[in-house]
């Protein structure tokens, strides 16, 4: 016991004998944590938009003449075997005769004296796909049955929406991981101050036997601080302006902006103490070589 209260002790000696280059520490994991926050909150609100676009989403399905309706149910169950189908509804000759009357106003029976629309089946595709989902495997698989006469999608939107929300993704965490690395620079050079200013009682712990284990601890309880300091001023910051601006975001978009705020905090706590953890190691490490 004697031993963890000199560990914790000793560390936020550290962090208030160097408090000003604790500040830059600080500010810099506090930057990072903003960014990867801002990424997490964005990355669920973009799936929550690509996947209402992707309820939306249809595969329409056009049978040739005179393929029956019991056979068109038969194609339906086989087209529901395809990866990536969610449901599927058919559309017989008189659902289309009613479909074309409520979009035209007029009877096509009236019109031409017999019904040319085509037996056809509206496919529905999963929402909660895990990736980009490819539609031209599913459109190849439907073509492959004879009965199958046009098959008609517009999936340029959905998949250049997800396009782009992948491009940004990759952006995003290329950001991210570079912030993390200058983090990590800047706590190892903060920490090395501290570690010059001790040289002495560390080499006199060295002689008397303390274990390495027990040298890095104060260090590394400093690291810690100080991604703990930067955690809760990133999770207020990042609260408050979801707080300020989901109401106007909604007033104007009628786009609800939904968050995590458990989530946030155990990714944002999580990463400054790896951070953290990391660049004080890396500073007392290369001075116990």
């Amino acid at each position: 016991m004697n031993t963890t209260v000199f560990i914790i002790a000793e560390g936020l000696k550290n962090v208030w004998r160097h408090k000003s280059s604790a500040v830059s520490s600080v500010f810099s994991i506090y930057l990072t944590l903003i960014v990867a926050g801002s990424l997490l909150i964005v990355s669920q609100n973009t799936n929550k938009l690509i996947e209402y676009l992707r309820e939306k989403y249809k595969i329409e399905v056009f049978f040739k003449d005179g393929v029956t309706e019991d056979r068109v149910v038969e194609l339906s169950e086989e087209f529901k075997k395809l990866n990536g189908v969610r449901s599927i509804t058919v559309i017989s000759k008189k659902d289309a005769e009613k479909i074309f009357k409520s979009q035209f106003g007029d009877d096509i029976l009236n019109l031409l004296g017999y019904n040319p629309l085509p037996v056809s089946c509206v496919i529905n595709l999963k929402k909660d796909w895990p990736s980009k989902i490819e539609l031209q495997p599913i459109i190849s698989n439907l073509k492959k049955f004879r009965e199958v006469d046009e098959v008609n999608h517009q999936g340029k939107l959905i998949s250049r929406i997800e396009n782009y929300y992948e491009s940004f993704l990759k952006i995003m965490i290329g950001v991210v991981s570079f912030a993390l690395i200058i983090a990590v620079f800047i706590i190892s050079n903060t920490v090395r101050l501290t570690v010059y200013s001790k040289r002495d009682l560390i080499k006199s712990l060295q002689l008397i036997g303390a274990t390495k284990s027990l040298i890095k601890a104060p260090f590394l309880i400093e690291g810690i601080v100080h991604g703990f300091m930067a955690t809760v001023l990133a999770v207020y910051t990042l609260l408050g302006a979801l707080e300020f601006s989901k109401y106007i975001v909604y007033d104007l978009t009628k786009f609800n902006i939904i968050y995590d705020q458990i989530l946030i905090l155990q990714l944002l706590l999580g990463l400054s103490i790896i951070v953290g953890v990391i660049g004080s190691n890396r500073a007392i490490s290369k001075f116990l070589k």
